[in-house]
């Protein structure tokens, strides 16, 4: 579990990606970045936004998909601390809030990707072989149906945006199990974005299937 929760603040850069006009996450995500940086104030100036808005509105999806990353984040503040039972508290709230998102709104882009982004990265430490395939299909299942929003304006996107998706398809893909999916995307990745980080991660996974190192969140929040 504390990889897991370690891995969290990474995987939440995943949810900068495929980004829309006038969403939630431009009001918290900056802070909340901040805040996985050690800057404590950003952070509770980030939940306290997102109190706001649920006060206002408890079914807000968006902003519940947040809470329930700044849930994972105390989470491992608290195993860190040594509140093993906390820690599991704190986990098993983040999981209810990002269910909750997706039950009120499963096909919006603000609520799928920081979703995604939280499942890949507790799939990707997740000890267990058999958590770890059902959190990664969790995972892909989100950043699909994404992907399938974003298609009709995907190639106008920035490389960043684009490897974003397509690397958290891969890599989640891969982990569940079904690496004809993920070398789909890893040989599209090679096509559509040579030369960026990218591309240098997918070649790398091409090469060795027992590459863990994670093939997202290769050009932001370095």
């Amino acid at each position: 579990m504390r990889r897991m929760l370690l891995g969290i603040s990474l995987a939440a850069g995943v949810a900068a990606a495929a980004v829309a006009a006038e969403r939630f996450d431009y009001q918290v995500r900056g802070n909340m970045f901040r805040g996985f940086k050690g800057d404590e104030a950003a952070f509770k100036s980030a939940m306290a936004t997102i109190d706001t808005k649920l006060a206002e509105n408890a079914d807000d999806a968006e902003a519940l998909v947040w809470r329930g990353v700044g849930r994972y984040w105390q989470a491992g503040q608290a195993f860190r601390a040594g509140n093993i039972a906390g820690a599991h508290d704190l986990s098993s709230a983040a999981m209810a809030d990002l269910d909750r998102a997706l039950a009120l709104a499963p096909a919006k882009i603000g609520v799928l990707v920081p979703r995604a982004g939280v499942l890949l990265a507790a799939a990707r430490s997740a000890r267990d072989p058999a958590k770890a395939r059902d959190l990664a299909a969790r995972a892909a299942a989100a950043y699909e149906t994404a992907f399938a929003l974003r298609q009709d304006s995907f190639a106008q996107l920035g490389a960043h945006n684009r490897g974003e998706y397509l690397s958290g398809l891969a890599e989640s893909w891969a982990i569940a199990g079904d690496r004809d999916k993920s070398e789909g995307y890893l040989r599209r990745i090679l096509a559509e974005l040579p030369g960026t980080p990218y591309a240098q991660q997918a070649t790398a996974k091409l090469a060795d299937w027992n590459d863990r190192r994670p093939l997202n969140c290769q050009t932001c929040h370095r």
